[in-house]
């Protein structure tokens, strides 16, 4: 069993907030079509108008997307309204609003010297989050580096994500003159490409810097309109904007019987694999303009005990963002599933086979969720599955990290989410979406650390993956 996560929609969202206020002169609105394979699938409305704030003059940026797709067949709705007020170029506040299927995602960010107090609502839990505001430009609308004609080859900068609540380096790249296809007709455009660690967008601009077009992984494309079109009732749900259809990869030759893999060695053609992690879990190795991903999870062994684990890896057993595992109502649960059982191993099992149990998936939700209100619900998609996994094992004292990749169990490879604990020499997968104890070599590892890191990961559009060897013990 595999429960695919809308990890991806992470990405989608990454992807427009590249031109949510493309071309928008103050204080008119504009609109963008959104598109997946040619298929219309949202729209994004956005304002720039000047303000007031604090007693400060500001420019004021607002945005709405609304989308409509699928996920494993379950009809998944995305609305994310954000706002940004800047003072001299530079933010002076920013505010996040995500809903899908109920569930409501909220993030207000205040920069203060230098310093940004941020304070996180997720579907009724609060949080707060203090960073120090990096070094060089901070920037919401990278189209407005694409169309400074001072930009010579590429120009880094700094996105706040409000997934993650964290500051990720982006750079923008002058490609040069190129060609845009605008629903089947040739324009002329100057092509750039905002790169971001996770995925590239393509944006095109016309001789006078106006927007023409923008292209994002899985064959999103965003093109302006009218009001009346941009907004258009879309057609909801069909099968073919499917998200998992259309990110997943399929390797050739097939895998026969994937989740029985004690070695998965493949070789993948296209993306960027340096930022993949190398560990026990897998070796990741560049061949050229090739990469090779040798799968290999260390199998599982008695273990030591928590509080000799817990000591070697502090850090791990304490509370994090949406992992709140000094919450009573945690602490309760995680007290009755592990009781008195003393190693690592026992309490991981435990842990496992109790959320396999109690959550029933729901592939509708696309916002990332507080273990709390996972808790309290008990659906999800398999980053829930993830995140209540782990905020129950710290609670019970058991170091534990998230990580994020690509699973199958078909011989199709889907994005996933699972944890790993510390069991005194290494780290051992644990995946709460099915009750197979030992970690098999169907999942590739892509990120990991907490929400922050494990969640921040490469997104690997129009890979190519080929089967170099296979090994079942």
């Amino acid at each position: 069993m595999y429960n695919e996560d809308p990890m991806r929609i992470a990405l989608i969202s990454l992807a427009l907030s590249s031109v949510a206020f493309a071309s928008a002169a103050p204080p008119e609105e504009t609109y963008l079509g959104l598109y997946l394979q040619g298929q219309k699938i949202g729209y994004v409305a956005s304002k720039v108008s000047p303000g007031k704030l604090d007693g400060l003059t500001i420019v004021r940026s607002d945005s709405k997307t609304v989308m409509d797709m699928g996920l494993l067949g379950t009809p998944l709705r995305m609305v994310i309204d954000s706002s940004t007020w800047s003072s001299k170029g530079r933010p002076v506040r920013m505010t996040f609003r995500q809903e899908s299927s109920g569930r409501v995602s909220t993030m207000d960010a205040r920069f203060v010297g230098d310093k940004v107090r941020i304070l996180l609502v997720n579907s009724g839990q609060k949080s707060q989050k203090v960073l120090t505001v990096p070094k060089g430009p901070i920037v919401d609308d990278p189209l407005t580096l694409v169309q400074s004609s001072g930009i010579k080859g590429a120009q880094k900068f700094w996105v706040l994500d409000p997934t993650t609540s964290t500051f990720i380096q982006n750079s923008v790249r002058m490609i040069g003159p190129s060609i845009a296809d605008v629903k089947g007709k040739k324009v002329a455009a100057t092509l750039a490409e905002i790169v971001d660690p996770r995925a590239i967008t393509k944006i095109y601009v016309d001789a006078k810097g106006g927007f023409v077009k923008a292209e994002a992984p899985m064959g999103i494309e965003m093109l302006p309109e009218s009001k009346l079109v941009a907004m258009k009732t879309t057609p909801g749900y069909t099968p073919n904007v499917d998200i998992a259809a259309q990110t997943s990869l399929k390797p050739t030759p097939p895998i026969e019987a994937p989740g029985e893999l004690t070695e998965l060695k493949l070789r993948f053609t296209g993306p960027d694999l340096s930022r993949l992690p190398t560990d026990e879990h897998q070796t990741v190795a560049k061949e050229g303009n090739l990469w090779t991903v040798d799968v290999h999870p260390p199998k599982r062994t008695t273990g030591i005990s928590i509080y000799a684990s817990r000591q070697m890896k502090p850090d791990w057993a304490k509370p994090g963002m949406n992992i709140p595992s000094n919450d009573p109502r945690i602490l309760k649960v995680a007290k009755t599933i592990v009781g008195d059982k003393k190693t690592v191993i026992e309490a991981a099992d435990a842990v496992q086979v109790w959320v396999y149990a109690q959550m029933t998936p729901n592939a509708g939700i696309g916002v990332l969720r507080d273990a709390t209100e996972v808790l309290k619900t008990k659906e999800g998609v398999c980053r829930d599955y993830a995140v209540l996994t782990a905020a129950l094992l710290r609670a019970a004292g058991v170091p534990t990290r998230l990580a994020s990749g690509l699973v199958t169990w078909d011989g199709t490879f889907y994005y996933h989410a699972w944890c790993e604990v510390w069991d005194g020499a290494r780290w051992i997968g644990v995946d709460s979406t099915t009750t197979d104890r030992q970690l098999a070599a169907n999942h590739v590892k892509l990120s990991d650390g907490d929400v922050e890191t494990a969640f921040t990961f490469t997104f690997l559009d129009r890979a190519k993956v080929e089967v170099l060897g296979t090994r079942r013990d």
